[in-house]
């Protein structure tokens, strides 16, 4: 400051207030213009570009560090067993908020614990909820996640064509312990395995003794079908849109089997027996949300467990969490 006057910078420009002048200077040059020294009053527009040129030195929003519930850029992680359901969501979503960005990466069930104690991913759509590591983990973090339930999937029971369409889960546990039929999975490190482990074999993985996996789900179907005395194990969501071609395709292939929990008449898995609990092989999906803020990972979550997104899954068959109510008008003459 001199005496008798104001000096002020920003960015590079400088403005001086004295006795009877003002100045603006730049590393280019310096213009002087008379003024007043009753009156040191700066002029309106000189005020409007000062202060325009102070607000233009702060740095753009990053999307990755400040989103918002419908705007910015993350990252998720899903079984990708789910994949279907999943992209249906994030394609709407999407196309409701411009301005945001889910970015999906699909998973088998291993990968997605590892995944779970990565500090970039947002949220896990899961059948496993966390574990010891994983709470030691948000721990470290400060985190506590939220396991939201989202919907209600199923372990298909398959068989060749035309083979017993019916089992009971003692019939399944023998197999599966080397004691009946040959068993096939898509993926030996997938949640199909991870939940008839511990559903029907106590968390005892080295009771598995006629496993085998396959390359794939279409390699699955492949060998069933050509294995009278073998069973498949797979994702009912794989195969529950009746209203997909390439759903229909796959059962055309197969037998979907009836399953029975020893107590009650065998039944097979759709959307009614997975919503009233009457199919014993049910597993539930959840979105653990391990974001510390009120970010994009909420607003996604919150979209898929609403009335769109759980709408979005009662069309592919499966049971969502909470099933949309409908409006019905009734006109009367």
């Amino acid at each position: 400051m001199k005496r008798g006057g104001v000096q002020l910078s920003v960015v590079g420009f400088q403005l001086s207030v004295g006795s009877g002048q003002w100045a603006v200077g730049s590393p280019i040059g310096r213009t002087r213009c008379p003024l007043p020294t009753a009156d040191c009053r700066l002029p309106t527009a000189f005020c409007i570009l000062f202060f325009t040129l102070a607000a233009c030195t702060g740095k753009a929003p990053d999307p990755q560090r400040d989103d918002v519930p419908t705007k910015g850029d993350i990252r998720v992680v899903a079984d990708r067993d789910l994949e279907r359901i999943i992209e249906a969501e994030r394609f709407i979503f999407e196309s409701i908020y411009a301005e945001a960005t889910v970015r999906v990466s699909y998973l088998p069930e291993m990968e997605l614990r590892e995944a779970m104690r990565t500090d970039e991913v947002r949220v896990v759509f899961t059948a496993t909820l966390p574990g010891a590591d994983e709470a030691v983990f948000f721990r470290s973090r400060n985190l506590f996640p939220d396991d939201v339930p989202i919907l209600t999937d199923a372990i298909a029971v398959v068989r060749a064509p035309g083979g017993a369409d019916s089992l009971s889960v003692d019939d399944l546990r023998k197999a599966l312990t080397g004691g009946g039929a040959r068993v096939i999975v898509d993926d030996a490190r997938g949640g199909v395995v991870r939940t008839v482990v511990d559903s029907l074999l106590g968390g005892r993985a080295d009771a598995l003794k006629n496993v085998t996996a396959a390359a794939g789900l279409d390699s699955l179907i492949a060998r069933v079908s050509a294995t009278p005395d073998a069973i498949g194990l797979i994702a009912f969501a794989h195969i529950s849109d009746l209203d997909d071609p390439a759903c229909r395709a796959l059962r055309s292939r197969i037998t979907l089997c009836r399953i029975s929990d020893g107590i009650h008449p065998a039944i097979p898995p759709n959307q009614s027996t997975l919503a009233d609990g009457q199919y014993p092989l049910r597993r539930t999906l959840y979105a653990v949300l391990k974001e510390g803020k009120t970010g994009l990972g909420t607003g996604f979550v919150s979209f898929v467990a609403g009335h769109k997104g759980q709408r979005i899954i009662l069309k592919t068959g499966l049971a969502p969490q909470r099933v949309p109510g409908r409006d019905v008008e009734l006109l009367t003459n």
